[in-house]
Parts: structure tokens; sequence; C-alpha cells
């Protein structure tokens, strides 16, 4: 008996050695988690350009307001701090006063945030344009991370009222947008009047690129085109594979008003055929999807639904290794498609960072490369310029992860002026994205090379 308790320890003892040893030399296994812990949080020299944002954008957003429910503010400019009031600012007529600010709290945790003196304070946390929830004392902050917090109250004379937190933080009035892609490193690469541009390269080696055509009404971008290339510099016009009039069956029903806003189209080859999934504008803001009858890019292409397939914009396709198709649309919702491209067979799911915050809130775009997947978003930014004046542009961020259904890293600014955008690779491999905005062009379809970092960072090449 004795014997047999020895050799069954031995066998134990060996396998355990052996996963640890096979764990040890398993470099990708290690090289993975250190790139995901770089992701993860901001270097030093992030950490440096996020200081030097933060001395022009310090502070939170004060609205005024005569009681809680007027819509039009009495007075709006920056507060130094949370429950204080800009010397500028008459109180004499204001009942009710509003802050909204980007916090980054030093160490995780619940915080619990309180205004003292205002028993009717009103709190909530923003996650994107699209997602804001109440605040409780059960949600938890991550430390190093930007969260958008309002809060508001009553006024009442003769109170002193504090915001108090149980960690040290900053605040900015603005979500911090620091380094990323210069838009000058983006080139247009055709005199092609076009939004949203979406490049992909095909079965046969040409490459295919679609896009919002025409914006010039965006309540009638009625066709898709696609359009052919061999070296992403020529471009060659294949027609209007798709018009509203003439194709339309169900979409007439949606749309009541006569307008005919056809968004973002993207040609995806997907099991044997081509697929293009595009957005229903104003009036309906959904999405839908078309398969190509005859397996070439050109169509012709009938519906695969008689109804909207997602319930917002900006829809994409991602194939994962297994071969199951995700559709993914909106802020980073996504779910698995069934058979026929139809609908969804399994459950919706959002993509989004541990923190809960999201990308950004529309033009998503996934691609794995490397063992991560690299989830790109759209979302307007602010930035200074050497003079500290602010400015707005319409930008591209990403987020990564080891897994498809997250946690992503926090969003990283990729390009100015580069949102709604797509990455795309080459024949030989080369990583491009996409863009429609410069400092010098507009609504002119772009592209700049990208390369990957050691720490598994995307950057202009």
């Amino acid at each position: 008996m004795e014997n047999v308790v020895r050799k069954a320890l031995a066998a134990i003892l060996a396998l355990v050695l052996a996963a640890v040893f096979a764990g040890c030399g398993n470099k990708n296994l290690l090289g993975r988690d250190r790139r995901m812990k770089a992701i993860t949080g901001y270097s030093e020299e992030e950490l440096g350009l996020l200081d030097a944002y933060l001395e022009h954008s310090a502070g939170a957003e004060i609205s005024l307001y005569k009681t809680e429910y007027n819509q039009e503010p009495l007075y709006k400019g920056v507060a130094g701090s949370v429950c204080g009031i800009p010397e500028d600012a008459n109180t004499a007529a204001a009942g009710y006063v509003s802050y909204s600010a980007y916090f980054m709290f030093e160490e995780s945790g619940n915080q619990h945030l309180t205004v003292e003196g205002a028993d009717d304070a009103v709190i909530s946390v923003t996650y994107n344009e699209l997602h804001t929830e109440p605040y409780t004392d059960d949600v938890r902050f991550e430390a190093n991370v930007f969260y958008k917090i309002n809060i508001g109250y009553s006024l009442r004379k003769n109170t002193d009222f504090s915001f108090r937190a149980d960690s040290k933080y900053k605040m900015s009035v603005n979500y911090p947008s620091f380094g990323g892609m210069p838009s000058e490193e983006v080139a247009p690469v055709a005199d092609i009047h076009l939004r949203d541009p979406y490049i992909m390269r095909g079965p046969d080696g040409f490459y295919y690129m679609t896009g919002t055509n025409d914006p010039v009404d965006w309540h009638n971008t009625k066709e898709i085109h696609v359009y052919k290339s061999t070296d992403l510099t020529a471009w060659e016009d294949l027609g209007a594979v798709w018009v509203f009039e003439r194709d339309a069956t169900w979409q007439k029903d949606i749309l009541t008003d006569g307008s005919s806003p056809i968004w973002a189209p993207e040609l995806h080859y997907i099991r044997g055929t081509y697929y293009i999934c595009y957005s229903l504008g104003w009036g309906s803001m959904s999405g839908a999807v078309l398969k190509s009858t005859s397996g070439l890019p050109t169509g012709p292409y009938v519906s695969t639904s008689d109804a909207p397939v997602f319930d917002y914009i900006d829809s994409t396709f991602f194939v994962e290794d297994s071969g199951k198709v995700y559709g993914i649309w909106s802020d980073g919702l996504i779910a698995e498609m069934n058979a026929d491209m139809s609908g969804f067979k399994g459950e919706v799911r959002r993509l989004k960072s541990s923190s809960g915050n999201k990308v950004g809130f529309e033009g998503c775009f996934l691609v794995k490369t490397g063992g991560f997947y690299y989830l790109c978003s759209s979302t307007y930014g602010i930035h200074y310029d050497e003079n500290g004046r602010a400015y707005q542009t319409y930008d591209s961020y990403y987020a990564v992860s080891g897994r498809l259904f997250g946690p992503y890293s926090e969003r990283r600014l990729l390009m100015t002026y580069g949102g709604h955008n797509n990455l795309f690779f080459t024949e030989d491999g080369r990583l491009f994205t996409t863009a429609f905005y410069g400092k010098n062009f507009s609504e002119r379809p772009a592209v700049a090379e990208l390369e990957i970092t050691e720490e598994g960072l995307l950057t202009v090449k």
C-alpha cells in the first residue's frame, strides 16, 4: 500500500513539475502577459503627456440654472474645483448648479462620492456619449483611469458645499487626448468625395473600397459604390452596386419621409461571397446586411433580412479564427451572426475596458494580429495647440485585449482627424489605417501605414 501511495505522489509531482517548466518555457505566454500589462497602464512618457494636457484643461465644467429643470443655463464656465464658483458667475438668480469633469483617482476603490451640505445631490457616471448610469457606492473606480462624473444639487444661501472622495484625484474639463498619430502622416489616395472609407483586400488580390458616397446631403446618400485598386493609389469606380430607389424594399417602409440616408457601408468577404453591412441614418438609425448572389464584389445584392439587423448605426463584421462571424455596431455591441447573416444566434454583449469605459461612441472596427485584438472606435477629441488654444477634431481611438470579449485596455488616441477608420493588411503583411479628414484635406479617402511597438501599441511607421 505504501508503494502505491509513493508512486501516486511521484506521478502527481512529475505532472506538476512538467506543467511548471512548460509554462516557464512558454516565451509567448510570458511575452503576452508583459505586453498586456504594458498596454493596460500608461508609460512614463504617456504620463508626461497627460500632465502637459492637464496644464490646459484642469478643472470642471460648471453650469448654473434657475431651477433643476431649466434647460437654458444662466451661466457656463470652468470651475477650479467641484463646489467652487468662478468669480465672474452671478449666483443671485441661480437655484441649481451642475458640474461635469473627468476624474482620475490615485487609488482603486468605491470612492464613496458625496457632496457635503447638499442633501439632494445627484451624481452619475458617463462611460461614453451613449451610456450614462446613476452613481451608487457600489461603483468601483480603477486607479489612473479617467471617468466622466456629473454632479448636480440645489444652491442654498449661507450653505457651504464640499465634494468628498476616498482618494486624491486629478480632474480635467475634457477627456485627455494625448499622443497619437498626427494627421500630417495621412495622405488622400483618391479624389473621391467619400466619408467613412473602408478598405479591404479581397481573395483575388485586389483592394476594394466603400464608404458614405457623396455626403453633400446626409439625408440622401442614396448609393453604395465599390471601388477597386491594385496598389491603393489608382482606383476604379465599379459603379453603384446598390441604389435606394432601385433596390430598397422594406427600407422604404422605415424611411417614410422620402429620404435615403445610406451611411458607412463596409464590404466583407465571408464564407465564399461578399456581404455589405450598412447603416440607415436619420429616420431609422439602424443597420442591415446585403449579400452578393454572384460571389462578386459588384453583386447583385439582396437583403439578408426583411427588417434592420442592428438596432443602431455603424456595423462591421469580425471573423474569429474558429470561423465564427460576429457583428459589431454602435459603441462596441457585439453578437455572433447566424448562418444566413439575417440576425444573431447568441447574446448581445458589449466590448469595454475593465473600468467600464468604452473606446468611443461609433465607428467600431476590430482586427486580430499577434494574438491580440485591436478595437478601434471614434469620438470627438479636444486638443490644444502650441499657444494653448483648444480645438476639436473627430478622432480614432483604440484599445487592446488578449481576449475577444475583453476586458480591453483603456483607450488611446490613434489619430487626430482619423474618426471612423478601419485597419487592413496589404499583401506583404503591412498594416494600414484609413481616414477621411486631415489638417489639409476633407472628405477624401486616405491611408497611413502603422506599426505595432514592442509593447503592443499602435503607432505611425
